[in-house]
């Protein structure tokens, strides 16, 4: 049974936050509003509205809400956002790759400056160009900087090294050799403002200024110089003729585009720096519930939340609800004004009108890709004889060395792709010495006894990296759970000889299931079985890595407990540490630079 009208007319006509729950209490979707019991009722009533089907589909799982009355807009949007987070709700976008894309960064206040890439935007008054969504973009035009304008590129350590010589960067001529003392503090800085105008896209500017400083070169007689000036003005012109310059001015400028078919959902950001675009990012999102303004709302405070870099314009194609709130807290976030936009003519426009054509062409791209995935998915379900397809696959691995440090992997594919943020790793609790079958039981207890929690939802199928053993220990656990017969399982053993190829096991066949060597779906089963077994192999050496270094750390006076667990933390394993320098050694909580001399002598010997 659904909310009751009499329930959503309860609620008051205020600004805040509501949470449509399933029938678990789990939370299906959450949005904010100017007004709580209006768009609360009007979920109600277009649940059957055929010009919007999510909300169809969303309506038929809600059965309880609740909801948060906050004072304002802003408010509201900052709740959203923190829930969405920490609910992971079931039908609201969620930006699984959260990560902050690269920038480069330039801090002109050191004394010989250079450039580094940073995922963090601070407002620490360095300089930030990007953000780049390709690395390989990004280094690209950092390899270009430097053979054009070679400002050094080495540590503060390797600078201070490199005081009697310069390194080879300076024999390369990718760098001026300023810790040699090869060019002064004027020179260096002529070619920090010439990288900085580059990195604006100020093109005719920084050509005309190489010509005008080689002839003046030539003049004087340096053809040395003037010949350096006219390679750098000609490998700028060949490079920034293959950018697209848009609009001139230096304002930094993202372009959301958006594109949407029934729950699915795709976005596409240009990133205009300086007027060039250099980059873009695509994001795809299915079971959306929602009108399209408030996907785009939603998205947009992922998408800026965090340290992610924030430009001065977003142009979006659509204008949302808090429009005025989202954009004074962008521009509380920034330190300055971030304006956002829904352009209707012009320039504006017509980059608006690209970035959806790229979200059309991703969404299409994508959809392709996935047709051909279900059709395998369709292909597996027939083979193995499963009740239902198998959207959702996991699969566990065993590692140990002898029964110590015994482990496990879980990995997970939904549509035939890996669902990384769903993998999972199990120290054994329960079990001691060499026994597989044992270890497996455990794990599958702890996994699928968590199923019905938020978000771990139980797979469709379970995949086992083993034959006929390990397949009737997986079958009763399933059973003892009472999932058996709703959770479809199998197994995969490695042929016994050469060339022989993975044996597939179900419960219940005495033989295995016969694939041909080419098969599509004997593919996928083996991928999803490699990357469990990389998956535990990489854990287990984690562990092993850790344990080794726990065991040096305890032979050198002066680290105890506390200490050891910070090198652990800070360095991950014995490698880690005798690769670091004294320095970065001292630099760990709690640790001198006495204690750091005689760790690294131990390691030595």
């Amino acid at each position: 049974m659904s909310i009751s009208d009499e329930k959503a007319g309860s609620i008051p006509a205020s600004v805040g936050v509501y949470i449509l729950k399933d029938k678990k209490g789990r939370s299906l979707y959450i949005g904010k509003a100017k007004n709580l019991r209006s768009r609360v009722l009007s979920y109600l009533h277009e649940g059957g509205d055929l010009q919007r089907p999510h909300i169809a589909y969303l309506m038929k799982e809600v059965r309880d809400l609740d909801y948060f009355v906050t004072r304002n807009e802003r408010e509201a949007l900052v709740l959203e956002n923190s829930l969405i987070k920490q609910k992971n709700p079931r039908y609201n976008i969620r930006l699984r790759d959260d990560k902050n894309y690269l920038s480069l960064r330039l801090d002109p206040r050191e004394r010989f400056p250079r450039l580094t890439l940073t995922r963090r935007v601070l407002k620490d008054g360095a300089l930030y160009y990007g953000p780049f969504a390709s690395a390989d973009a990004l280094k690209k035009a950092k390899r270009l900087i430097h053979k054009v304008f070679p400002l050094r590129d080495c540590t503060d350590e390797k600078f201070r090294r490199h005081s009697a010589r310069p390194c080879l960067s300076y024999y390369m001529g990718m760098c001026l050799g300023p810790c040699a003392g090869k060019v002064d503090e004027a020179g260096y800085s002529e070619v920090v403002d010439r990288t900085r105008m580059f990195l604006r896209g100020e093109k005719d500017r920084i050509i005309e200024l190489l010509r005008g400083n080689m002839e003046k070169a030539s003049g004087e007689m340096r053809f040395e110089d003037a010949a350096h000036y006219r390679d750098q003005a000609k490998l700028l012109e060949k490079n920034l003729d293959e950018q697209m310059f848009i609009t001139p001015g230096t304002k930094d400028r993202d372009i959301v585009g958006f594109y949407r078919e029934g729950q699915d959902a795709e976005f596409s950001v240009l990133f205009s720096r300086g007027g060039i675009f250099v980059d873009k990012a695509e994001y795809s999102f299915k079971n959306t519930a929602g009108a399209d303004e408030e996907l785009l709302g939603g998205f947009l405070a992922q998408f800026y939340g965090g340290n992610r870099f924030i430009p001065n314009e977003i142009i979006i194609p659509v204008g949302i609800e808090g429009m005025e709130e989202l954009s004074e807290w962008l521009s509380e976030r920034l330190g300055r004004r971030v304006e956002l936009s829904v352009p209707e003519r012009g320039v504006k426009a017509s980059q608006l009108e690209l970035a959806g054509r790229n979200a059309l062409e991703s969404f299409q791209r994508k959809h392709a890709r996935e047709l051909h995935e279900l059709d395998l998915l369709e292909r597996l379900k027939s083979s193995l004889h499963l009740s239902k397809l198998p959207a959702a696959i996991e699969c566990f691995d065993i590692s140990n060395t002898q029964g110590d440090l015994a482990v496990a992997s879980l990995v997970r594919f939904e549509d035939g792709k890996p669902a990384r943020e769903r993998y999972r790793t199990y120290r054994i609790k329960t079990v001691e010495g060499p026994n597989d079958y044992a270890m497996m039981r455990e794990v599958l207890s702890r996994r699928l006894t968590r199923a019905d929690e938020e978000g771990w939802d139980a797979p469709d199928l379970v995949l086992i990296d083993g034959g006929k053993g390990q397949l009737n220990i997986a079958h009763r656990v399933l059973d003892e759970l009472g999932c058996a017969g709703e959770i479809g399982l199998a197994s995969i053993a490695k042929g016994k000889y050469e060339g022989e190829s993975d044996k597939i096991y179900i419960y219940g066949r005495k033989n295995p299931i016969v694939f041909s060597r080419n098969s599509q779906v004997l593919f996928l089963l083996m991928r999803i079985r490699d990357e469990a077994h990389r998956f535990a192999i990489t854990f287990h050496k984690k562990l092993r890595g850790r344990r080794a270094l726990s065991s040096v750390l305890d032979d050198v006076p002066g680290i105890g407990a506390k200490r050891k667990k910070e090198l652990i933390k800070r360095f991950g394993s014995l490698s880690g540490i005798k690769g670091a320098t004294v320095d970065e050694i001292a630099a760990v909580p709690g640790i001198n630079r006495k204690i750091a001399e005689e760790l690294k002598e131990k390691l030595s010997n």
